[in-house]
Formats: structure tokens, sequence, C-alpha cells
């Protein structure tokens, strides 16, 4: 069980985002909706709707919730956390809403995201909703609601003032199991990346937040069979590395190169890394074991959650309130600075 101090944390910390969206408040109102793009990091639930038996759909997974979400963690991920911070609700599976509902709600947000994805169409193995598709659907949300109940030039300014979420690319780096880093891997995954954010700028798209790849050579999965036990893979870290300073260059490109378009990155990797790093400056005491290891019965589920940085491969709610702070109020991993008012 969680102790009180833990609990405090988790309420001071949403407490300090509320705070944040308060004093921001006129300008967050202009930030209308948040579009979600990627793979499990940020995954709200639409695997549960793919062929295939994920384990998230069912306890331990979503145990902060109540009752699982479909979200690969304990609790929140780091989209929920931006909606907290934007003052919107929580983006909703896309494939989990109805028609009826997808009307109702689609103002303020869509998640798009799917587990096992990555930005390569080969990258799921038909076991999750491939990035084209995902923007396939936001297409479909435009032609099929927001231009039945909007005029075009309405839809291009909700559009347009929108903030679309991407997370994706640590799967990708992955191929039958066997890690495949290398600069000319890295150029290609940049050059395909491009394409899609192309295509969603493409749909009116202009207020981009972009993750970059996490550590996953200090996945739990990895570390597991590493010498000795618990080691981080300094060589998938250091391909990993690569790809992301070309994501940067990329996006400080396409802002040059496209009207209107304006970014965030978001350093994932960094604060990840800082917390594996230094697990005891943020309340960690394991930093290496997963709280919840892949396909055990929920009574193996570790004591205290709020003290592990991964649930599985994937890192625990606290681990994201972590970033949340850093990014959202210590402006310590997300450039430019986080101002909402710099995407009026």
């Amino acid at each position: 069980m969680s102790s009180n101090n833990d609990l405090n944390h988790s309420l001071i910390l949403t407490v300090l985002l509320l705070i944040a969206f308060a004093t921001k408040s006129e300008e967050s109102k202009q930030i209308p909706a948040l579009y979600v793009f990627g793979d499990s990091l940020v995954d709200s639930g639409n695997n549960h709707y793919v062929p295939g038996e994920d384990p998230q759909n069912y306890f331990p997974y979503g145990i902060d919730f109540g009752t699982p979400t479909g979200r690969c963690t304990n609790g929140k991920t780091v989209a929920d956390f931006l909606a907290i911070y934007l003052g919107l609700p929580f983006a909703p599976a896309y494939l989990g809403l109805s028609r009826s509902k997808r009307k109702r709600i689609v103002t303020t947000g869509i998640n798009y995201a799917s587990a096992g994805s990555g930005i390569l169409p080969d990258t799921s193995n038909k076991t999750s909703v491939i990035m084209d598709e995902q923007i396939k659907g936001f297409e479909r949300t435009i032609k099929e609601i927001l231009l039945k109940g909007l005029s075009k030039e309405a839809v291009e300014k909700h559009v347009s003032e929108s903030l679309f979420l991407v997370s994706s690319g640590v799967n990708d780096h992955f191929k039958n199991g066997t890690f495949r880093g290398s600069r000319k891997f890295a150029s290609y995954l940049i050059k395909e990346f491009k394409i899609r954010l192309l295509k969603l700028y493409s749909l009116g798209a202009r207020k981009f937040f972009v993750n970059n790849v996490p550590p996953a050579g200090c996945f739990p999965s990895i570390t597991l069979h590493s010498k000795p036990i618990g080691k981080c893979s300094e060589k998938m870290n250091k391909w990993i590395s690569f790809y992301n300073k070309k994501l940067l260059i990329l996006l400080h490109e396409l802002q040059t190169q496209l009207p209107g378009f304006i970014f965030v990155h978001s350093d994932l990797n960094k604060s990840i890394m800082e917390i594996s790093e230094n697990p005891n400056k943020y309340g960690i005491v394991e930093a290496s074991k997963p709280c919840c290891p892949r396909n055990i019965n929920g009574n193996d589920l570790c004591a205290n959650r709020n003290t592990y940085l991964f649930f599985d491969d994937h890192p625990t709610e606290r681990v994201n309130q972590i970033y949340a702070k850093k990014c959202f109020i210590d402006h310590a991993i997300c450039t430019p600075r986080i101002n909402i008012r710099r995407f009026l």
C-alpha cells in the first residue's frame, strides 16, 4: 500500500499543476484540445479494441485508477499530466468511443496512440494501430465529425490552436526482439518521422509537443539480462541518444521551413536517466527492477509503487509525476521553456 507521504506527494504535484493552469487560465483557454499519437507511453486504452490479449487490460494495470484503463502503468501517463496542466479532460481512446461520444468530446481532444506501435508500419506486427492509421483516424475525425458541426474556417482554427502530442520511436529500435540502432537506422527513422509530422501539418496541426525516445537500455527487460544484473545497456542508450539528437534538429528545421509550425521538445530520456542515476534524490528505492514483472499474478505486485522507477518496462505514475514537475513547473527538460502564451 502507498504511504501517506506518497499520497501527499501526489496531491501536492496535482495542486501545483492546477495552480500553474490557473495562473495561465486566460492563455490556456486558447488551447482547445489535446490530440495524442504514439505508443504505450501515452496510450489510454486503444489496444483494448485491437485483436489480441494485452496485459494492460487487466489488474494490476490501472490499479491507481481503481480499474484497468488500457494504460501501460499503474496510473496516469505523461499525456494525462499534460492534459491536467492545460486544464483539459484526459484525452479518451479513439477506438473506445461511439460515434455519438466522439461528437460530444472531440473538441477537447482524442487519444489515437496504441501500445506496441512505432513510426514504421512494420514495427507493430499487426498487434497495434500503426501511426499511419492513427493519423488517418484524426483525418476521419475532421471529415466525419468536426466538419459536420463546424464551418471549414472554424475547424481550421480549432485544429491550428490545438496541441498535438507525439510520442513514438522506441519500439522501432527493436525488430523481432533484436535491437537495431545505428547511424543509418537513425537517419532512416528520422526521415520517416518527418513524413508523419508533415502529414499532421497538412491536416492543419501547427502546435506540437514531441517526446524523445526513452533510454530503452535501462528498461528492466534489458537490465535483467545485463552483467551485472541491473546495469543499463550503454550501447542501446548510445544509439537512442544519437536518434534523439537528430530528432531535435528535425524539429528546429521544420519550424524554420513550415509557416506556423511551433514545438515543445520533451526530453523524456533525460528525465528517466536522471532518476535512474540518482534515485534517492527523487524518493525512488528501486530503479532497475519492475514493480509488476510481466505475466505475474497480481499478488506479486511490489509493496509500494511510488518507490519504483518502472511499473513493468514503463514508468510508474510517480515517475510520470516527477517528469511533469520537471517539464511544466521547473522547465528543466522541455524546450523551449513551456509558455502557453507562446502557443497563441
